[in-house]
């Protein structure tokens, strides 16, 4: 049967970062099962707590101790969806890997339309809705995010990032040697291959719970996209301060001209205007430098994304 111990490798390898989803759960895993096993295939299911504030622990526990075909995973400390899926995806054995969220607004039913997108040319496929059942300001926030991932990363218009995806083995595998704090699966993924296609998929409402989408976090999120993975911020730090050597150059030899033509200079006002300008820009551009240099020493010293309090394969518990 699918996910027998008997079989050296899964062939497929289901990872689902969960938050406070614990009434969710049995029938996610129920539905899940009965699609991978309709596929005929070896496989696995691994669930990654991300330290909710629910009982999703306990619940996967359960599963966990019925089902040989899963693995729980609970983090020692909430590390956020990237970080969690990051972690289940180290843990996958399965040549073709699969990322779901732990909602029901992927359906299950719809792996298959995954499957059959993957062509020999393609390394990921990512799953689109035929319409979004988000609310009007979770809609809004996609679009904006895609609209900036395609300034910032020269991504194709046409092509959307999504966390329902399928992806092949070396992907995987390459992704996992990216180092970074504050990952962005979708621009790693394509950062790692530009062979990414998108699969159109139902999307089901949102059954238990309420979003985790806001304005700080789409922020923060479109922040860590803009440092973390574009050149772009130094890239206009240096026009800035080129345009700024050049307009306080034609500044001086006004001055200049001004003062052997017998004129009256400036007052201090005026220049210490200017002077608090300089220095604000200044100490932007530090700020912006400093970050950038952060994440070079976090990468350098391979700071961990997470820390694993707990791991179940089948009935055997480690940690």
């Amino acid at each position: 049967m699918a996910g027998d111990e008997g079989e050296d490798k899964p062939t497929y390898s289901v990872v689902i970062p969960v938050y406070s989803s614990e009434r969710i759960l049995p029938e996610l895993h129920r539905r899940l099962t009965a699609v991978m096993q309709d596929l005929g295939k070896p496989y696995e299911i691994i669930f990654v707590d991300d330290c909710g504030r629910d009982n999703s622990w306990h619940v996967l526990q359960k599963l966990a101790a019925g089902d040989h075909a899963i693995t729980a995973i609970q983090l020692m400390r909430n590390s956020g969806q990237s970080n969690a899926t990051l972690c289940g995806l180290a843990h996958a054995r399965g040549g073709a890997i699969i990322t779901m969220d732990d909602d029901l607004q992927h359906p299950p039913e719809e792996i298959p339309a995954l499957i059959e997108a993957l062509g020999t040319d393609v390394d990921v496929v990512m799953g689109v809705p035929k319409e979004k059942k988000h609310n009007w300001f979770r809609r809004l926030g996609s679009s904006v995010m895609h609209d900036i991932n395609c300034y910032l990363l020269g991504k194709d218009r046409n092509l959307r990032f999504t966390s329902f995806r399928l992806m092949r083995r070396a992907v995987v595998d390459g992704l996992l040697t990216l180092r970074t704090l504050s990952p962005a699966l979708g621009p790693m993924i394509n950062s790692v291959t530009h062979r990414i296609v998108n699969a159109t998929v139902k999307h089901a409402p949102r059954k238990e719970g309420r979003s985790g989408y806001t304005v700080r976090r789409l922020f923060s999120q479109t922040m860590s996209n803009l440092i973390g993975y574009s050149m772009l911020p130094l890239r206009l730090l240096a026009v800035m301060g080129g345009v700024g050597i050049i307009l306080s150059a034609v500044f001086a030899i006004v001055l200049v001209i001004h003062y052997l033509q017998g004129g009256v200079v400036p007052g201090w006002t005026s220049i210490a205007l200017l002077l608090v300008m300089l220095s604000g820009f200044n100490f932007f551009a530090f700020a912006i430098l400093g970050e950038y240099v952060l994440r070079i020493l976090q990468r350098v010293n391979a700071t961990p994304q997470y820390f694993v309090r707990s791991r179940i394969t089948s009935t055997k518990e480690g940690g």
